[in-house]
């Protein structure tokens, strides 16, 4: 949806149209499956669920998921695992607590563009996009996940379990 909104400011040829005549164009204006095809190594032709299990399997082992609907979570979970937290030590909690305040305002402070379920342009992406919107549910349970282990871990309850992280 973004894209439609910056190629409608920038792009002679889609000024004017409708989202679903943009999706409807085809060609490398709408992606299929970006995320699905980029982590599945599946970049052309025809995406299965085996796809979507490898791309799964992939973004579980490899990866560390932020939610921008949840960026107090997020960033202390990206703290913990990226060694942030250290920087309290040196910096003092304070200065650290008024960056993450910045960072967390100025993100939360922007909506991206959005589309109306149901709508005939929602219906095209969708059925464009099915499975890197199942990527996103994936990464919304991920990121439950993840931020489950991180409690347990601090907790002491999780010592000699293998880590999701």
């Amino acid at each position: 949806i973004s894209k439609y909104y910056a190629d409608l400011g920038s792009d002679p040829d889609v000024a004017g149209m409708t989202l679903p005549q943009y999706v409807r164009s085809g060609g490398h204006r709408v992606e299929n499956n970006y995320l699905t095809r980029y982590l599945s190594g599946r970049y052309g032709g025809k995406l299965t669920v085996h796809h979507l299990d490898v791309a799964r399997e992939f973004l579980r082992r490899k990866f560390v998921v932020g939610l921008a609907s949840d960026l107090p979570a997020t960033a202390n979970l990206f703290g913990h695992v990226f060694g942030w937290n250290h920087t309290t030590a040196s910096l003092g909690l304070s200065n650290v607590d008024l960056c993450y305040d910045d960072i967390l305002g100025a993100l939360s402070g922007k909506k991206p563009p959005s589309i109306e379920e149901g709508t005939e342009g929602w219906k095209l992406l969708v059925a464009q996009n099915w499975f890197d919107l199942k990527i996103y549910e994936y990464v919304e349970h991920l990121f439950q996940l993840q931020v489950d282990q991180l409690k347990l871990t601090r907790s002491g309850k999780m010592e000699n379990a293998e880590t999701v992280i």
